[in-house]
């Protein structure tokens, strides 16, 4: 058994198949480098045991913490008089532990708004890791824009968030999406303090966000499509789902393609905010790319680097969703029908008309949808 943990410990439920239980608690015996009480992580296959894990630490924080308490005159005519004040007020059956833990879960009072920012951070990414499902990249992100928030308002306490505070976000002289996102960041954790009862409410509520105007979409020329395609090796056929169906990088693991008389690709992207579930026809270039690589019935992820990694290798800079752009843009100058595209891509009329119209030529288009692999590839 662990030593007792300097605060309680929690059971998170997380996304893993073989040990979907995690009991997280702060051993008070090991530091980290910046001098707080070091997290420890053990993973559980069964519920059972990770709550009888929990409840065991649990039980030695509780006896720990209450071995040097001297109930004194005072304090004993404390309890009794809040005893008798519920009994007469009829909550006969409510303990004056109870009563003090709904206090403390409907009152954001000064002891929470002293909690250090570092530390509420630390706990909030874990939550967005262990409980929300947030990607790596997405926490890393979170951390970042925080920390920068933390450091610019120079607070340290929950107490010091203000409407004030968040303001150097809206107004440091950056680009409006990077202060829009940095808001972004720093409403999340506010709402997760709200939401825990450390802030009496969200700072950010009302606060005008800066306007974005968002211009036509980067894309791929086909030939700059053939070039990757050329250098992608064995990520070959990855590339071609993305640049011919329209699939996100992060929708990749739940890409599904169907080998039917009519063949299609199903993309399942509903898990992510803002990713829409959607059926795409297997177009004859896509088709060929896959019969090259053996007709898979799933392709593997591709992460940024090794994105990267191709795009320097096929001379192009790499953005974020380009493939994605690159497939609208075409898709749209062949098919002439917004509705169509919208469906296959899984957005809006307006968003296809305001960002991807007048983007390729009827002649790029045709060029973009013959491409092949090349001859006798098996990859």
């Amino acid at each position: 058994m662990a030593k007792p943990p300097a605060g309680p410990a929690k059971l998170y439920t997380i996304a893993r198949t073989d040990t979907p239980f995690l009991v997280v608690y702060a051993d008070p015996l090991q530091r980290t480098k910046s001098g707080r009480a070091k997290r420890i992580y053990k993973w559980f296959a069964e519920q059972g045991a990770a709550t009888t894990y929990q409840a065991e630490l649990n039980k030695q924080l509780v006896t720990e913490g209450t071995a040097g308490v001297q109930f004194t005159s005072a304090l004993r005519a404390d309890a009794l008089a809040a005893r008798e004040h519920l009994d007469v007020a009829g909550h006969n059956t409510c303990t004056l532990h109870q009563l003090a833990q709904r206090y403390t879960t409907q009152m954001a009072g000064t002891a929470t708004k002293a909690f250090a920012l570092d530390d509420q951070v630390i706990l909030f990414l874990e939550d967005k890791e262990w409980v929300d499902g947030a990607s790596e990249e997405t926490v890393k992100n979170l951390k970042i824009r925080l920390w920068l928030w933390i450091d610019l308002a120079r607070i340290s306490t929950v107490g010091e968030i203000s409407r004030d505070t968040v303001e150097c976000l809206r107004t440091r002289p950056v680009s409006a999406q990077t202060r829009k996102n940095d808001l972004a960041a720093a409403s999340n954790f506010c709402t997760w303090l709200v939401d825990k009862r450390r802030l009496d409410h969200h700072p950010l509520k009302g606060l005008r966000r800066p306007k974005v105007h968002h211009g036509k979409k980067p894309t791929l020329t086909a030939d700059e499509c053939a070039a990757v395609l050329r250098h992608a090796g064995a990520q070959r056929a990855t590339l071609a789902v993305m640049i011919f169906a329209g699939a996100r990088p992060s929708e990749l693991e739940e890409t599904r393609l169907i080998y039917e008389e009519t063949p299609w690709v199903r993309i399942e992207g509903g898990k992510l905010k803002g990713r829409a579930n959607r059926v795409t026809p297997m177009l004859p270039a896509l088709r060929a790319f896959l019969a090259a690589a053996g007709d898979p019935a799933q392709v593997p992820p591709l992460s940024r680097h090794e994105r990267e990694r191709i795009g320097t290798a096929a001379g192009i800079t790499w953005k974020p969703d380009i493939c994605r752009h690159t497939y609208i843009s075409f898709r749209l100058q062949l098919a002439q029908n917004d509705a169509l595209v919208a469906r296959e891509a899984g957005t809006s009329e307006g968003i296809i008309y305001r960002h991807y119209h007048g983007l390729k030529t009827p002649a790029e288009a045709r060029g973009w949808q013959d491409l092949r692999p090349p001859a006798h590839s098996s990859q």
